[in-house]
């Protein structure tokens, strides 16, 4: 049987919460959710320091046992958050991993012993792993997904409450190896199954209290008795678990949300929020080993809707200065229409770039430093006056586009030319200069007259190379191209259009 192994978080809106707020895991905390129907809220999990205080408990009674009792209200964004750092603690582990639920996450434990040594290393690195996120878990080793399953919580007990500071830790582990497995089930109580409430009953009526009981059974009657659930319970006593692992891709986004307690109207509460979200994810992505290529915002306004915007960065980063800048310039240049009543903050994680600084020359800006000049720039003369030039794929002669800004490539030194040849560039104007020419019967330019110094008499001319193309289009491009000096020494690139007779000055040549 494969080896498998079980990460599970116990407690998960708990974590979530203490994840989220670290300064309260010393505290009386208790996490609580609200009654159906307007009903009592109870407690769903407590901190150690809350004496007294129980799961299920409203929270009135547990005001009563502990009177500097601090709750929380149980939040989705939050433990959704939680429960995508334990998918991605095993990820950081092994490749191969499966989501059963949230806080609840099954992965294939063999062929790791290169990296992690035997199975407890493998569950001490898992251990390991969830606390890098700011979780506390009880992680499961055995041959199957039930039998890890059943190890974990046998591994729950041992868990303990240390703060740490990405949120909680104190997490355990259980290994049980394959000549073991028959003492460890033999006094599992039967108790410690998913089994339903009607099966557990008729168990405890047939004096049944151990999975050892179980086992010792004949198949064929307690199936008969029991149905399908008997015979699934007799292979489980017996350590027959046929359930096959079924591995999930890696997310494509790592998100933190955050749920406000009123519908938020000015950029400050939002910054202070996004302060939180944003450490959360930087310590996800430097768990990992990646950066953030990309930023998605979320906004849930006051009416029911989503305010979504996606930040493009001009290079990967986690740096968390950088990247609250960019979304406060962002929110500003476009405030929500409505109220804010969560946010959610997600990132697109690329692999680790590191960039090596030049040995020689000047100290250049630093990726992050030009997202933010960039970000800028946006807010001030708008998103689409901001960008970089392209050669777009068209036939026109200089044609230019402007795309999103990204960092240039490293510059190529170019080659010397041969000797006897002499390398011009020709540096076009945007947009072109119009000019007046006046040319000889064969309409060869003799007399250029343009802007300020770009004119004078013509010495030399080539051409003309004309060009008739994207005729297919709304604007057709004809027109005869000449290469111009001028009195002076000065080379122009001057074309005609076809249509009009118009002249203009295209590019100069340095």
């Amino acid at each position: 049987m494969p080896r498998i192994a079980c990460l599970w978080v116990p407690d998960l809106p708990l974590c979530a919460a203490v994840r989220a707020e670290p300064q309260l895991a010393t505290a009386p905390l208790a996490v609580v959710q609200a009654g159906d129907l307007g009903g009592r809220a109870h407690v769903l999990a407590a901190t150690p320091a809350a004496f007294g205080v129980e799961r299920g408990q409203t929270l009135a009674e547990a005001r009563a046992i502990c009177p500097a009792l601090v709750h929380r209200q149980a939040s989705a964004e939050r433990e959704r958050a939680a429960a995508q750092g334990a998918v991605e603690a095993a990820a950081a582990v092994s490749p191969r991993f499966e989501e059963a639920s949230r806080g609840l996450v099954y992965l294939d434990a063999d062929g790791l012993g290169r990296l992690f040594g035997d199975d407890r290393g493998v569950a001490r690195a898992l251990v390991t792993a969830a606390e890098r996120v700011g979780l506390r878990a009880a992680v499961g080793i055995a041959a199957g997904k039930s039998l890890a399953r059943l190890a974990a919580r046998a591994a729950a007990p041992d868990l303990s409450f240390e703060v740490t500071r990405h949120g909680l830790g104190g997490g355990a582990f259980r290994v049980v190896a394959p000549e073991e497995q028959a003492t460890f089930l033999a006094g599992l109580p039967l108790l410690a199954l998913d089994l339903s409430d009607e099966l557990q009953q008729t168990l405890r009526r047939f004096g049944l209290n151990t999975v050892g009981d179980v086992s010792r059974l004949p198949p064929g009657p307690l199936a008969a008795r029991l149905g399908p659930e008997g015979a699934v319970l007799w292979r489980l006593a017996r350590g027959e678990d046929t359930a096959a692992l079924a591995p999930r891709p890696s997310p494509a986004r790592f998100e933190e949300g955050e749920e406000l307690e009123w519908d938020v109207q000015s950029i400050e509460p939002l910054l202070f929020v996004w302060k939180a979200l944003l450490d959360r994810l930087a310590q996800r992505l430097r768990a990992r080993g990646l950066m953030a290529r990309e930023l998605l915002l979320q906004l849930r306004l006051a009416n029911a809707s989503w305010d979504e915007r996606t930040l493009h960065l001009a290079a990967p980063t986690r740096e968390v200065a950088p990247l609250l800048q960019l979304l406060r310039l962002n929110v500003e240049g476009s405030p929500p229409a409505a109220g804010v009543t969560a946010v959610r903050l997600g990132v697109t994680p690329v692999p680790e770039v590191l960039d090596q600084l030049p040995l020689f020359g000047a100290r250049t800006a630093s990726p992050t430093q030009l997202a933010a000049a960039v970000a800028r720039l946006s807010a001030l003369v708008g998103p689409d006056r901001v960008g970089q030039p392209v050669c777009p794929d068209r036939w026109a002669p200089f044609a230019a586009e402007v795309t999103r800004f990204a960092p240039p490539p490293a510059p190529v030194v170019p080659r010397p030319p041969p000797d006897g040849e002499v390398a011009l560039a020709a540096r076009a104007l945007r947009p072109p200069r119009t000019a007046e020419v006046r040319c000889d019967a064969a309409g060869t330019p003799l007399l250029v007259i343009g802007e300020g110094a770009l004119g004078g008499r013509v010495v030399a001319s080539a051409g003309p190379w004309r060009t008739v193309a994207e005729w297919w289009t709304d604007a057709p491009v004809a027109l005869d191209s000449y290469d111009l000096e001028v009195a002076g020494g000065l080379l122009l690139r001057a074309s005609r259009e076809l249509s009009s007779g118009a002249w203009w000055i295209e590019a100069v040549y340095d």
